[in-house]
């Protein structure tokens, strides 16, 4: 087989193995309640906003949602308590948006119920196997940046949805 056809593969592998975790992740934080009373698109709301994205246009595009609904998901987060506005100190036309210590500790809550049953299961991996998945991933994600910095932005409201954080389709309700 020629490299064309290995890499080929492989990323068939990635992307089937990438909806596999996706699924996984999705089906273990509803299964254990570990995100409390928080929907799917609510935790990935936490997780965008503790990666940095801080305007709720960034979260649209993420959730691949129209900036509605984000109001919307921003809107019940606030009210729980999760995330709260803020003025941008370089335009205070536009708001941003922060975890309050009891989004941020939730969402670090979540991250551990996944990271340790998934880190359990590697762990009985060889050391070699660790090191060798280590350098996949690097390879993975240069792969990924350099797709994303060659990938149209979207910037209209006519996003779908299929392919949000949690791989959740449904709209917040």
């Amino acid at each position: 087989m020629t490299t064309e056809g290995r890499s080929i593969d492989q990323a068939r592998r990635a992307l089937r193995l990438c909806q596999r975790l996706a699924r996984w992740a999705a089906a273990s934080v509803q299964a254990s309640r570990s995100g409390q009373e928080l929907s799917l698109r609510q935790l990935g709301a936490l997780f965008a906003i503790r990666e940095g994205l801080t305007s709720p246009g960034q979260m649209a595009r993420r959730l691949r949602v129209t900036p509605a609904v984000v109001t919307g998901l921003v809107d019940r987060l606030v009210r729980q308590g999760h995330v709260r506005r803020e003025a941008d100190p370089d335009d205070r036309r536009k708001l941003k948006l922060a975890l309050t210590e009891t989004g941020t500790a939730v969402s670090q809550s979540v991250e551990r119920s996944l990271t340790e049953p998934l880190a359990g299961e590697l762990a009985a991996a060889e050391a070699a196997e660790i090191e060798a998945m280590g350098r996949a991933l690097d390879l993975l994600e240069r792969a990924l940046t350099a797709l994303e910095a060659r990938t149209p932005k979207v910037t209209d409201g006519g996003l779908d949805g299929d392919n949000d954080v949690w791989g959740e389709n449904t709209e917040e309700p």
